[in-house]
């Protein structure tokens, strides 16, 4: 049992280095077939100097079309062709579960900075004595009437997809801070469970939201 949760633990340690390097090396060993193809497209000739840095060429080249698609995807038009391509996607069976479930975990890991969780916390959730991970969003503040003052609003992830949750509100008293980054927490989600935060003493430096039992009386 100890051997198989090593073994797991070192495979998900292993499988994004895994992957970055695979895409890494099928760039680099590819490339230059491709600008010998296009050469020969065009009746161009490749010089045997210019062979050699051809597939460090297709590596830039790869850097620069991946922003280029981010620069276009930013306006109205891109935009437009990205969801027509997602809507093509959505229609291919096996295709469409596996784009949405990678476009799932990369828009958690990288989503835009504006849409950030202020830290992670614990709920007693389903009952009583059974603690759940969660993502505080933000204080509800009277917007969501009538439900009464001190309610803050969480996000219940679920593994390994933790965009796929669904959101609580939960009364401040019974928000139970954790002394993890978020970035730890979401790790520990994508794995499901297997890589726990290191231990620690001091709380992080994050945005953290109070407890009512914490707030000073006047």
């Amino acid at each position: 049992m100890r051997f198989q949760r090593s073994f797991l633990t070192g495979l998900l340690a292993l499988l994004p280095l895994s992957v970055t390097v695979y895409l890494v090396v099928l760039v680099y060993t590819n490339s230059a077939n491709a600008f010998h193809w296009l050469a020969s497209a065009l009746g161009l000739v490749v010089p045997g100097w210019l062979a050699l840095w051809l597939p460090i060429l297709g590596l830039m080249a790869a850097v620069l079309l991946i922003a280029a698609v981010g620069a276009a995807t930013s306006n109205w038009l891109g935009r437009r062709l990205l969801g027509a391509l997602e809507r093509l996607v959505s229609v291919i069976p096996l295709v469409r579960d596996i784009y949405g479930a990678v476009g799932q975990i990369a828009r958690s890991l990288l989503g835009q900075p504006e849409m950030h969780f202020s830290r992670a916390a614990l709920i007693e959730y389903p009952r009583k004595g059974v603690y759940t991970l969660c993502f505080v969003v933000q204080p509800a503040e009277n917007r969501l009437p009538p439900l009464p003052e001190g309610y803050t609003v969480v996000m219940v992830p679920t593994s390994p997809v933790p965009v796929s949750g669904f959101l609580v509100m939960v009364p401040e008293a019974e928000i139970t801070p954790l002394e993890v980054r978020v970035e730890e927490a979401l790790r520990m989600v994508i794995s499901v469970g297997f890589l726990m935060p290191e231990n620690r003493t001091t709380m992080p430096k994050n945005d953290s939201v109070p407890r009512e039992s914490d707030r000073a009386t006047p």
